[in-house]
């Protein structure tokens, strides 16, 4: 039995929704998953103010409508073309609200939604992004509009649980993929040992004690996800902030898609850390897989 065995997609029927449509049935004719199709429509605003609370209803309903018999329509070409069970289903409401709704009534094993790659904008803006807050399951934002199956997949790693199931999530979802590993030994951290007392030479002896536990622990790791992947996996260690070095990473490797963690809490570190998920959804272009 597959491990993704629901996979719930979102649609606005726009350019990007299709590939994220795409290529969630793609993974789902993979791991024999059944598929969800949810599209979710505002609530109408376009009457006369004294009007809106009579009309909004019936607008929206009408418009839902319209959008389930589409919605319908592409379910019956998905099935047919990727040979999968495909369901489903319109709400009327906050994009947002009523996919997370969706996420925690019926427990998907991987949602999948489209979004346009806009490193100028700030923060968690669109749905998508907002989606990353929190996830309660693993979330493929898709960005390319190539649906082939991915041939390089690159995993950002600190050996904590969270990154390490991003790595096995990944692998699992992607196995016909060369996966790399990548760990970040952040510079920042030897900065801060200063203000602890210690001298220069004390300082670089730890940063490399870290380095070689970092390069030990990431070689086991990676050997341990090997004996599972269709090809060897790769690991490297990097000397820079993990951000960057991701970003550095990717392009280098040409990866089709980035693979990190999600971590939700505030212990020491933590922050940095857990930041990484909306950072690299922000500035890399490619698809991304955030795993909580």
């Amino acid at each position: 039995m597959s491990l993704f065995s629901t996979i719930t997609v979102c649609t606005d029927f726009s350019p990007g929704a299709s590939a994220a449509v795409e290529r969630a049935a793609q993974i789902a004719a993979e791991h024999g998953s059944s598929l969800f199709l949810l599209h979710v429509s505002a609530p109408s605003s376009a009457a006369p103010r004294e009007d809106i609370l009579a009309s909004t209803s019936v607008d929206a309903e009408s418009e839902a409508g319209k959008m389930r018999v589409r919605l319908s329509q592409l379910a019956g070409e998905l099935a047919q073309r990727y040979g999968v069970k495909v369901d489903s289903d319109v709400k009327i409401g906050m994009a947002f609200v009523e996919i997370v709704a969706h996420i925690q009534a019926d427990m998907p094993s991987l949602v999948v939604v489209g979004s346009q790659f806009d490193p100028s904008m700030a923060g968690l803006g669109s749905t998508a992004l907002k989606l990353l807050r929190s996830p309660e399951c693993p979330v493929l934002v898709v960005r390319n509009s190539n649906t082939k199956p991915y041939q390089k997949v690159m995993s950002g790693v600190d050996l904590r649980d969270g990154s390490v199931r991003a790595a096995v999530t990944a692998l699992a979802l992607f196995p016909s993929a060369h996966h790399n590993l990548l760990y970040a030994v952040a510079p920042s951290l030897d900065s801060s040992l200063e203000t602890g007392g210690l001298d220069a030479v004390e300082i670089q002896a730890l940063h490399e004690a870290r380095y070689q536990h970092a390069e030990l622990e990431l070689r086991l790791l990676a050997q341990g996800l090997s004996k599972k992947a269709t090809h060897r996996v790769a690991a490297q260690i990097a000397n820079d902030v993990p951000s960057r070095a991701l970003m550095v990473g990717v392009a280098t490797l040409e990866a089709d898609c980035v693979a990190v963690g999600h971590h939700d809490d505030n212990t020491i570190g933590q922050t940095e850390i857990g930041s990484i998920a909306s950072h690299v959804v922000q500035f890399i272009p490619g698809d991304v897989l955030v795993v909580p």
